[in-house]
């Protein structure tokens, strides 16, 4: 026979058991943003609520969408959008060829044509706006973008509107946009200069739908918060400045919510 002690001891017991039991399942409920099945391998961030929600697409840089420096800072961004109410999907144009990295493996029109297909599927769901489909990317993957509105080499993406970061401006005619587009460049950037692209939107003329804002005294990826202010990568410099990534997340925000 058990004392009136030792009973209350394992009614305690059993009590913490099923809390723990609570906890743990509670942890392993997915999380808003699962790859579900018909996604057709697109990494899916879906806002809560019906009705039809406008979309981004990111493609990412070099490294992929989980580099090494930051494994985790694309989920980060998607899920700031998801919250306003963005369906937005990760554009992997390195994983579905089996690579690592960009790194002389893949040209900048090869994974432009990557956006065809990926604008088309997000038409056709019926949670998508189909005339809110944007296209967000960052230094590679922005020339990426880039490459897929001034020099289109299939049927047109049907963007809406398109944002890069830091992206390579060099030998890029902007005279022909089909959208608006946003650029967002680093001014001590000197992996990818800002120069090249202040002057072909100046060689476009005002006519030409580009706003370009330029962040004195921003490295490459200053919207980086997992980096140092400054660090040294191969031949070039990187680092995050505070300031000017939320300056231009500002800047992404009001540009994706005005109306075409």
């Amino acid at each position: 026979m058990r004392d009136a002690g030792e009973a209350e001891r394992i009614t305690m017991a059993s009590r913490a058991a099923i809390i723990t039991t609570l906890v743990v399942a509670f942890h392993m409920i997915p999380s808003p943003d699962p790859l579900h099945a018909g996604d057709q391998g697109y990494r899916t961030f879906r806002p809560q609520g019906a009705g039809r929600h406008p979309a981004v697409i990111f493609v990412s840089g070099c490294d992929g969408l989980a580099p090494p420096l930051a494994p985790t800072v694309y989920e980060r961004r998607a899920e700031h959008l998801r919250t306003q109410g963005y369906v937005v999907i990760f554009l992997d144009y390195l994983g579905r060829r089996g690579l690592k990295t960009c790194a002389g493996a893949i040209s900048h029109a090869d994974a432009a044509r990557d956006l065809t297909p990926a604008t088309a599927w997000l038409k056709s769901q019926a949670e998508v706006d189909p005339t809110r489909i944007a296209a967000i990317g960052w230094s590679y993957g922005g020339r990426v973008v880039l490459e897929a509105l001034v020099r289109p080499l299939e049927p047109a993406t049907s963007l809406s509107r398109a944002v890069v970061f830091y992206p390579d401006c060099r030998a890029l005619d902007v005279r022909k946009l089909p959208v608006p587009l946003l650029m967002l460049l680093g001014g001590d950037d000197d992996m990818t200069r800002a120069a090249p692209c202040q002057e072909a939107v100046t060689r476009a003329g005002a006519s030409t739908p580009v706003k370009i804002v330029t962040y004195p005294g921003a490295l490459h990826a200053f919207d980086v918060a997992e980096l140092p202010q400054r660090m040294k990568y191969g031949f070039a410099t990187i680092g995050h400045d505070p300031a000017a990534a939320a300056a231009a997340r500002d800047e992404v925000d009001r540009f994706l919510k005005t109306a075409r």
